[in-house]
């Protein structure tokens, strides 16, 4: 497919110059038409029955192993969301941080990464990089890092400047696990979220999915006890033989 062929898959961008990716990607005339004939189905068959469940969860490997291609990263270790915000909060509630704890963000975050910080009970410390230059924010952000630090929680781009933070760098330099925040990374830039401990991602965004659309990637599934099981994870379920306390 050329340039010229993929950009017509765009309607929008024959009328406007769309600037707005990074917090709703532009449609394509595919994921249009997709959504639309789901939308018919449910008005003609249903909503909701056997058959669309049935469906749902044929689609859902197939959703998670694109995910898991863009990401660079195997599909057994993503989970589907539906966006980033909501991958923070899995890995900030399943981390069991305590009051003791430290966590390292930035001063430029978005509150989809904020919010569940702010709310943890570990400390939050600050890096002050939004006046500095691009190249300044390792040095600034490893001068907050301290023993009791138990997460640096950062965006693989800042959504204020575009500035890219080197968390590759960050978890090297400290060995303390890293949470990618990855909204303006994947589909804007080549992504190998790979080496990161927790990486979260949209669909809607820069990859110009459907609304509410997710991943989180988590390296090592043992790292984190899951707090906050998503709706999208369910297959099946026993009440009888789980135990409850």
């Amino acid at each position: 497919m050329t340039f010229e062929e993929a950009r017509a898959q765009f309607p929008v961008l024959e009328r406007y110059a769309y600037l707005n990716a990074g917090t709703f990607g532009p449609m394509s005339t595919a994921v249009a038409d997709a959504i639309a004939a789901e939308q018919r189905r449910a008005l003609e068959e249903g909503r909701f029955d056997r058959g669309a469940f049935d469906r749902y969860l044929e689609d859902r490997p197939r959703v998670r192993e694109g995910f898991a291609r863009v990401l660079g990263v195997p599909v057994e270790s993503v989970a589907l969301t539906t966006s980033t915000s909501e991958g923070c909060n899995v890995v900030l509630n399943g981390l069991d941080l305590g009051a003791g704890d430290e966590v390292v963000t930035t001063d430029s975050e978005h509150f989809g990464l904020i919010g569940p910080l702010v709310v943890s009970p570990a400390t939050v410390r600050v890096a002050r990089v939004r006046d500095l230059p691009a190249d300044a924010a390792l040095d600034t952000i490893l001068a907050e890092v301290g023993p009791r630090t138990k997460l640096i929680a950062v965006s693989a781009v800042l959504w204020i400047n575009g500035h890219r933070i080197p968390w590759r760098e960050l978890r090297e330099a400290t060995g303390v696990p890293v949470l990618v925040d990855g909204a303006q990374s994947l589909g804007a830039i080549p992504v190998d979220a790979s080496e990161a401990d927790f990486y979260t991602a949209s669909g809607q965004k820069w990859l110009c999915g459907p609304d509410l659309t997710g991943a989180l990637f988590v390296r090592d599934s043992d790292s984190l006890r899951l707090a906050q099981p998503s709706y999208l994870s369910q297959r099946e379920y026993d009440l009888v033989a789980a135990t409850f306390e």
